[in-house]
Protein backbone atom coordinates (compact mmCIF):
# COMPACT_ATOMS: atom_id res chain seq x y z
CA UNK A 1 0.00 0.00 0.00
CA UNK A 2 0.98 3.43 -0.93
CA UNK A 3 2.21 5.46 2.29
CA UNK A 4 1.70 9.22 2.35
CA UNK A 5 4.80 10.95 4.21
CA UNK A 6 2.60 13.44 6.07
CA UNK A 7 1.49 12.44 9.53
CA UNK A 8 -1.98 12.86 10.19
CA UNK A 9 -1.39 16.07 12.15
CA UNK A 10 -0.59 18.00 8.92
CA UNK A 11 -3.44 18.65 6.57
CA UNK A 12 -2.16 19.39 3.71
CA UNK A 13 1.16 18.32 2.65
CA UNK A 14 2.90 15.71 -0.27
CA UNK A 15 0.59 13.16 -1.99
CA UNK A 16 3.07 11.58 -3.62
CA UNK A 17 4.33 8.09 -3.42
CA UNK A 18 6.56 7.37 -0.65
CA UNK A 19 7.47 3.95 -1.94
CA UNK A 20 9.03 5.44 -5.02
CA UNK A 21 6.56 3.45 -7.29
CA UNK A 22 3.15 2.67 -7.42
CA UNK A 23 1.41 0.26 -5.19
CA UNK A 24 1.25 -3.56 -6.29
CA UNK A 25 3.28 -6.34 -6.09
CA UNK A 26 6.84 -6.18 -8.33
CA UNK A 27 5.66 -2.83 -9.45
CA UNK A 28 8.60 -0.98 -8.23
CA UNK A 29 11.57 -0.55 -10.10
CA UNK A 30 14.79 -1.07 -8.72
CA UNK A 31 18.17 0.17 -9.37
CA UNK A 32 19.93 -3.14 -8.82
CA UNK A 33 17.73 -3.67 -12.63
CA UNK A 34 18.83 -0.41 -13.94
CA UNK A 35 21.74 -1.01 -16.32
CA UNK A 36 24.54 2.03 -16.74
CA UNK A 37 27.28 1.85 -18.72
CA UNK A 38 30.05 3.64 -20.08
CA UNK A 39 27.92 5.97 -21.76
CA UNK A 40 26.14 7.04 -18.15
CA UNK A 41 29.38 6.79 -15.59
CA UNK A 42 28.33 10.37 -14.13
CA UNK A 43 24.97 8.87 -13.29
CA UNK A 44 26.53 6.63 -11.32
CA UNK A 45 28.58 8.65 -9.43
CA UNK A 46 25.30 11.39 -8.81
CA UNK A 47 23.97 8.31 -7.07
CA UNK A 48 26.10 7.62 -5.25
CA UNK A 49 26.96 11.14 -3.74
CA UNK A 50 23.17 10.70 -3.00
CA UNK A 51 22.87 7.19 -1.41
CA UNK A 52 26.43 7.21 0.12
CA UNK A 53 26.42 10.58 1.82
CA UNK A 54 28.25 12.50 -0.83
CA UNK A 55 29.12 16.08 -0.95
CA UNK A 56 25.76 17.71 -0.15
CA UNK A 57 26.54 21.14 -2.33
CA UNK A 58 25.25 19.32 -5.45
CA UNK A 59 21.45 20.14 -4.18
CA UNK A 60 19.57 19.98 -6.43
CA UNK A 61 20.89 16.78 -9.13
CA UNK A 62 19.06 17.61 -12.00
CA UNK A 63 19.12 14.61 -14.49
CA UNK A 64 18.01 15.06 -17.96
CA UNK A 65 17.89 13.04 -21.75
CA UNK A 66 15.32 12.18 -24.26
CA UNK A 67 12.87 9.98 -23.50
CA UNK A 68 13.42 6.44 -23.11
CA UNK A 69 17.42 6.46 -20.89
CA UNK A 70 15.24 5.59 -17.88
CA UNK A 71 14.66 8.49 -16.08
CA UNK A 72 11.50 7.07 -14.78
CA UNK A 73 13.16 3.76 -13.99
CA UNK A 74 15.97 6.25 -12.01
CA UNK A 75 13.40 8.32 -10.02
CA UNK A 76 11.50 5.00 -8.94
CA UNK A 77 14.64 3.19 -7.93
CA UNK A 78 16.52 6.27 -6.44
CA UNK A 79 13.61 6.56 -3.62
CA UNK A 80 12.81 2.99 -3.20
CA UNK A 81 16.65 2.57 -2.89
CA UNK A 82 16.52 5.38 -0.25
CA UNK A 83 13.58 3.97 1.65
CA UNK A 84 15.52 0.74 2.19
CA UNK A 85 18.58 2.46 3.11
CA UNK A 86 17.65 5.15 5.28
CA UNK A 87 13.57 4.03 7.01
CA UNK A 88 13.65 7.01 9.36
CA UNK A 89 14.48 9.40 6.93
CA UNK A 90 11.13 9.59 4.39
CA UNK A 91 11.43 9.97 0.50
CA UNK A 92 9.04 11.07 -1.84
CA UNK A 93 8.48 11.03 -5.61
CA UNK A 94 6.13 12.63 -7.11
CA UNK A 95 5.51 13.83 -10.81
CA UNK A 96 5.68 18.03 -11.26
CA UNK A 97 2.00 18.55 -12.58
CA UNK A 98 0.62 16.28 -8.85
CA UNK A 99 3.28 18.94 -7.00
CA UNK A 100 1.48 21.77 -8.92
CA UNK A 101 -2.25 20.78 -8.29
CA UNK A 102 -1.21 19.63 -5.20
CA UNK A 103 -0.01 23.63 -4.44
CA UNK A 104 -3.13 24.90 -6.42
CA UNK A 105 -5.37 22.50 -3.90
CA UNK A 106 -2.97 24.20 -0.24
CA UNK A 107 -3.55 27.69 -1.88
CA UNK A 108 -7.37 26.85 -2.28
CA UNK A 109 -7.46 25.93 1.54
CA UNK A 110 -5.38 28.88 3.18
CA UNK A 111 -3.09 25.69 3.80
CA UNK A 112 0.43 26.57 2.10
CA UNK A 113 2.44 26.94 5.50
CA UNK A 114 1.24 23.00 6.25
CA UNK A 115 2.03 22.12 2.21
CA UNK A 116 5.26 23.69 3.08
CA UNK A 117 5.95 21.76 5.91
CA UNK A 118 5.10 18.91 4.67
CA UNK A 119 7.99 18.94 2.29
CA UNK A 120 10.36 20.27 4.99
CA UNK A 121 9.83 16.31 7.03
CA UNK A 122 11.14 15.05 4.11
CA UNK A 123 14.66 14.07 3.33
CA UNK A 124 14.77 13.25 -0.40
CA UNK A 125 12.25 14.71 -2.87
CA UNK A 126 12.16 13.24 -6.24
CA UNK A 127 10.22 15.22 -8.88
CA UNK A 128 9.89 13.92 -12.57
CA UNK A 129 9.48 15.83 -15.57
CA UNK A 130 9.54 19.71 -14.66
CA UNK A 131 9.77 20.87 -18.08
CA UNK A 132 6.03 20.45 -17.95
CA UNK A 133 5.96 23.19 -15.06
CA UNK A 134 6.14 25.88 -17.61
CA UNK A 135 4.18 28.33 -17.82
CA UNK A 136 2.93 27.78 -13.99
CA UNK A 137 4.68 30.43 -12.12
CA UNK A 138 3.74 29.63 -8.54
CA UNK A 139 4.50 26.20 -8.72
CA UNK A 140 8.26 27.43 -10.31
CA UNK A 141 8.04 29.79 -7.47
CA UNK A 142 7.43 27.12 -4.89
CA UNK A 143 10.03 24.70 -6.33
CA UNK A 144 12.64 27.55 -6.15
CA UNK A 145 11.49 27.76 -2.46
CA UNK A 146 11.69 24.10 -1.79
CA UNK A 147 15.30 24.58 -3.16
CA UNK A 148 16.23 27.32 -0.97
CA UNK A 149 15.34 25.47 2.05
CA UNK A 150 17.29 22.55 1.51
CA UNK A 151 20.56 24.63 0.95
CA UNK A 152 23.18 23.88 3.82
CA UNK A 153 21.27 21.05 5.06
CA UNK A 154 21.31 17.10 4.29
CA UNK A 155 18.03 16.75 2.23
CA UNK A 156 18.30 16.03 -1.21
CA UNK A 157 16.12 17.30 -3.78
CA UNK A 158 16.47 15.48 -7.28
CA UNK A 159 14.94 16.36 -10.61
CA UNK A 160 13.99 14.86 -14.03
CA UNK A 161 13.79 16.84 -17.44
CA UNK A 162 13.78 16.27 -20.97
CA UNK A 163 16.57 18.69 -21.41
CA UNK A 164 19.15 20.46 -19.67
CA UNK A 165 17.81 23.15 -17.24
CA UNK A 166 19.72 26.07 -19.17
CA UNK A 167 17.76 25.20 -22.43
CA UNK A 168 14.11 24.21 -20.60
CA UNK A 169 11.81 27.16 -22.22
CA UNK A 170 9.26 28.98 -19.88
CA UNK A 171 10.61 28.68 -16.80
CA UNK A 172 11.43 31.92 -14.39
CA UNK A 173 14.90 33.13 -14.59
CA UNK A 174 15.13 32.35 -10.73
CA UNK A 175 14.31 28.76 -11.03
CA UNK A 176 16.44 28.23 -14.00
CA UNK A 177 19.37 29.92 -11.60
CA UNK A 178 18.76 27.06 -8.83
CA UNK A 179 19.17 24.27 -10.66
CA UNK A 180 22.22 25.23 -12.94
CA UNK A 181 23.45 26.26 -9.09
CA UNK A 182 22.90 22.02 -8.72
CA UNK A 183 24.41 18.99 -10.28
CA UNK A 184 23.41 18.50 -13.65
CA UNK A 185 23.64 14.80 -15.23
CA UNK A 186 23.45 14.52 -18.95
CA UNK A 187 21.31 10.56 -19.42
CA UNK A 188 22.22 8.88 -23.11
CA UNK A 189 20.18 6.38 -24.52
CA UNK A 190 22.41 2.82 -23.92
CA UNK A 191 25.39 2.32 -26.16
CA UNK A 192 25.45 -1.56 -28.17
CA UNK A 193 27.15 -2.74 -24.72
CA UNK A 194 24.60 -1.59 -22.73
CA UNK A 195 21.93 -2.75 -24.49
CA UNK A 196 23.82 -6.23 -25.01
CA UNK A 197 23.64 -6.18 -20.85
CA UNK A 198 19.94 -4.94 -20.99
CA UNK A 199 19.28 -8.11 -22.78
CA UNK A 200 20.85 -10.45 -21.28
CA UNK A 201 19.37 -9.46 -17.93
CA UNK A 202 15.65 -9.16 -19.38
CA UNK A 203 16.53 -12.46 -20.49
CA UNK A 204 17.98 -13.78 -16.85
CA UNK A 205 14.56 -12.18 -15.29
CA UNK A 206 12.50 -14.02 -17.52
CA UNK A 207 14.63 -17.82 -18.09
CA UNK A 208 15.08 -17.33 -21.77
CA UNK A 209 17.67 -19.24 -22.87
CA UNK A 210 19.61 -16.47 -25.03
CA UNK A 211 23.23 -16.80 -26.51
CA UNK A 212 25.59 -14.04 -26.01
CA UNK A 213 26.07 -14.09 -30.20
CA UNK A 214 22.69 -13.56 -30.65
CA UNK A 215 21.94 -11.09 -27.52
CA UNK A 216 25.05 -9.17 -29.36
CA UNK A 217 23.07 -9.33 -32.92
CA UNK A 218 19.77 -7.86 -31.51
CA UNK A 219 21.89 -5.04 -29.38
CA UNK A 220 23.82 -3.83 -32.70
CA UNK A 221 20.45 -3.68 -34.47
CA UNK A 222 18.32 -2.52 -32.03
CA UNK A 223 19.00 1.27 -30.75
CA UNK A 224 15.83 0.93 -28.25
CA UNK A 225 15.70 1.76 -24.82
CA UNK A 226 15.46 -0.69 -22.18
CA UNK A 227 11.39 -1.04 -22.66
CA UNK A 228 11.90 -1.51 -26.24
CA UNK A 229 14.61 -4.05 -25.78
CA UNK A 230 12.52 -5.89 -23.06
CA UNK A 231 9.21 -5.72 -25.52
CA UNK A 232 11.39 -7.08 -28.44
CA UNK A 233 12.24 -9.84 -26.15
CA UNK A 234 9.65 -10.91 -25.61
CA UNK A 235 8.27 -10.83 -28.82
CA UNK A 236 10.79 -13.11 -29.49
CA UNK A 237 10.33 -15.32 -27.33
CA UNK A 238 6.50 -16.17 -27.92
CA UNK A 239 7.23 -16.44 -31.55
CA UNK A 240 10.17 -18.85 -30.29
CA UNK A 241 7.29 -21.17 -28.08
CA UNK A 242 4.22 -20.84 -30.51
CA UNK A 243 6.90 -22.60 -33.01
CA UNK A 244 8.57 -25.20 -30.32
CA UNK A 245 12.01 -23.95 -30.52
CA UNK A 246 14.37 -21.67 -28.99
CA UNK A 247 15.65 -17.42 -29.84
CA UNK A 248 17.86 -18.70 -33.11
CA UNK A 249 20.27 -15.94 -35.15
CA UNK A 250 18.04 -17.03 -37.72
CA UNK A 251 14.93 -16.07 -36.03
CA UNK A 252 16.34 -12.81 -34.74
CA UNK A 253 17.54 -11.95 -38.19
CA UNK A 254 14.06 -12.88 -39.66
CA UNK A 255 12.63 -10.37 -36.78
CA UNK A 256 14.88 -7.77 -37.77
CA UNK A 257 13.62 -7.86 -41.53
CA UNK A 258 10.20 -7.44 -40.75
CA UNK A 259 10.69 -4.41 -38.26
CA UNK A 260 12.72 -2.53 -40.87
CA UNK A 261 9.31 -1.25 -42.81
CA UNK A 262 8.76 2.33 -41.73
CA UNK A 263 5.58 3.31 -40.07
CA UNK A 264 3.11 5.13 -42.45
CA UNK A 265 0.70 5.76 -39.59
CA UNK A 266 -1.92 8.78 -39.24
CA UNK A 267 -3.21 10.70 -36.75
CA UNK A 268 -6.99 9.26 -37.78
CA UNK A 269 -5.62 5.60 -38.30
CA UNK A 270 -4.06 5.68 -34.94
CA UNK A 271 -7.37 7.29 -33.09
CA UNK A 272 -9.56 4.33 -35.51
CA UNK A 273 -7.61 1.68 -34.03
CA UNK A 274 -7.45 2.56 -30.57
CA UNK A 275 -11.59 3.04 -30.78
CA UNK A 276 -12.12 0.34 -32.02
CA UNK A 277 -9.63 -1.60 -30.03
CA UNK A 278 -11.34 -0.22 -26.94
CA UNK A 279 -14.84 -0.54 -27.68
CA UNK A 280 -15.26 3.62 -28.44
CA UNK A 281 -15.96 5.94 -30.92
CA UNK A 282 -13.36 8.15 -32.35
CA UNK A 283 -15.49 10.77 -31.36
CA UNK A 284 -15.29 9.97 -27.76
CA UNK A 285 -11.71 10.28 -28.02
CA UNK A 286 -11.76 13.74 -29.92
CA UNK A 287 -14.41 14.96 -26.97
CA UNK A 288 -14.03 16.85 -24.05
CA UNK A 289 -14.68 13.57 -21.65
CA UNK A 290 -13.26 12.97 -18.95
CA UNK A 291 -14.85 9.58 -18.20
CA UNK A 292 -12.01 6.99 -17.22
CA UNK A 293 -12.24 4.41 -20.50
CA UNK A 294 -12.35 7.38 -22.67
CA UNK A 295 -9.16 9.25 -20.81
CA UNK A 296 -7.10 5.78 -20.25
CA UNK A 297 -7.81 5.17 -24.93
CA UNK A 298 -7.23 8.51 -25.17
CA UNK A 299 -3.96 8.55 -23.50
CA UNK A 300 -2.90 5.28 -24.90
CA UNK A 301 -3.74 6.95 -28.51
CA UNK A 302 -1.50 9.72 -27.63
CA UNK A 303 1.13 7.87 -26.79
CA UNK A 304 0.79 6.07 -29.91
CA UNK A 305 0.90 9.20 -32.00
CA UNK A 306 4.05 10.73 -30.43
CA UNK A 307 5.70 7.43 -31.11
CA UNK A 308 4.81 5.92 -34.27
CA UNK A 309 4.51 9.82 -36.28
CA UNK A 310 6.43 12.99 -36.57
CA UNK A 311 3.64 14.97 -35.38
CA UNK A 312 4.78 17.19 -32.64
CA UNK A 313 3.30 17.87 -29.24
CA UNK A 314 1.06 20.50 -29.88
CA UNK A 315 0.12 18.56 -33.48
CA UNK A 316 -1.19 15.76 -31.56
CA UNK A 317 -3.24 18.34 -29.05
CA UNK A 318 -4.70 19.96 -31.93
CA UNK A 319 -6.30 16.93 -33.50
CA UNK A 320 -7.23 15.40 -30.21
CA UNK A 321 -10.37 18.41 -29.09
CA UNK A 322 -7.39 21.28 -28.85
CA UNK A 323 -5.35 20.22 -26.19
CA UNK A 324 -2.15 21.95 -25.20
CA UNK A 325 1.12 20.15 -25.60
CA UNK A 326 1.33 19.74 -21.80
CA UNK A 327 -2.03 17.77 -21.66
CA UNK A 328 -0.52 15.57 -24.49
CA UNK A 329 2.72 15.43 -22.75
CA UNK A 330 1.36 14.19 -19.03
CA UNK A 331 -1.05 11.84 -20.88
CA UNK A 332 1.98 10.05 -23.27
CA UNK A 333 3.61 10.10 -19.85
CA UNK A 334 1.16 8.46 -17.66
CA UNK A 335 0.43 5.57 -20.28
CA UNK A 336 4.62 4.67 -19.94
CA UNK A 337 3.83 4.96 -16.24
CA UNK A 338 1.07 2.46 -16.97
CA UNK A 339 3.35 -0.12 -19.81
CA UNK A 340 5.66 -0.81 -16.24
CA UNK A 341 2.47 -1.98 -14.49
CA UNK A 342 -0.39 -3.04 -16.06
CA UNK A 343 -0.43 -6.14 -18.29
CA UNK A 344 -3.69 -5.22 -20.20
CA UNK A 345 -2.20 -1.26 -21.20
CA UNK A 346 0.75 -3.58 -22.50
CA UNK A 347 -1.14 -5.66 -24.33
CA UNK A 348 -2.89 -3.17 -26.12
CA UNK A 349 -0.22 -0.38 -27.01
CA UNK A 350 1.51 -3.42 -28.43
CA UNK A 351 -1.52 -4.90 -30.49
CA UNK A 352 -2.36 -1.43 -31.58
CA UNK A 353 1.29 -0.84 -32.52
CA UNK A 354 1.72 -3.65 -34.66
CA UNK A 355 -1.31 -3.28 -36.19
CA UNK A 356 -0.29 0.26 -37.45
CA UNK A 357 3.07 -0.83 -38.66
CA UNK A 358 2.79 -3.67 -40.46
CA UNK A 359 -1.35 -2.89 -41.50
CA UNK A 360 -2.52 -6.29 -40.28
CA UNK A 361 -5.56 -6.94 -38.23
CA UNK A 362 -4.90 -5.56 -34.78
CA UNK A 363 -5.98 -9.09 -32.93
CA UNK A 364 -3.38 -11.13 -35.06
CA UNK A 365 0.00 -10.45 -34.53
CA UNK A 366 2.44 -9.14 -31.66
CA UNK A 367 3.84 -5.70 -32.11
CA UNK A 368 7.00 -4.72 -33.68
CA UNK A 369 8.60 -1.30 -33.54
CA UNK A 370 10.83 0.49 -35.81
CA UNK A 371 14.14 0.86 -35.59
CA UNK A 372 15.05 4.18 -33.88
CA UNK A 373 18.60 5.25 -34.54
Amino acid sequence: MVQNVVSPKTSRGPQGSLSGGDSGPGSVARLSEFVIGAENQMTQVALDAILNGGDTHFNPVVFHGPAGVGKSHLAMGLAAAWKDRFRQRPALRLPALDFARELVDAIDAHAIEDFREGYRRVWLVVIEDIELLAGKDGAQRELAYLLDASVGTERRVVLTCATAPGQLAGLLPALQSRLISGLTVEMALPSPESRRAILAQQARSRTIALDDSVAWLLAEELCLPAAGLAGALMELELAARAAGDGITRERVREYLSARRTPSRATLPQIARATARHFSLKVADLRSASRRRAVVTARDVAMYLARTLTNNSLRQIGAYFDGRDHTTVSYGCWKTEKRLQTDPAIRDAVRTLRWSLEAGSSPRTRPETMRKTC
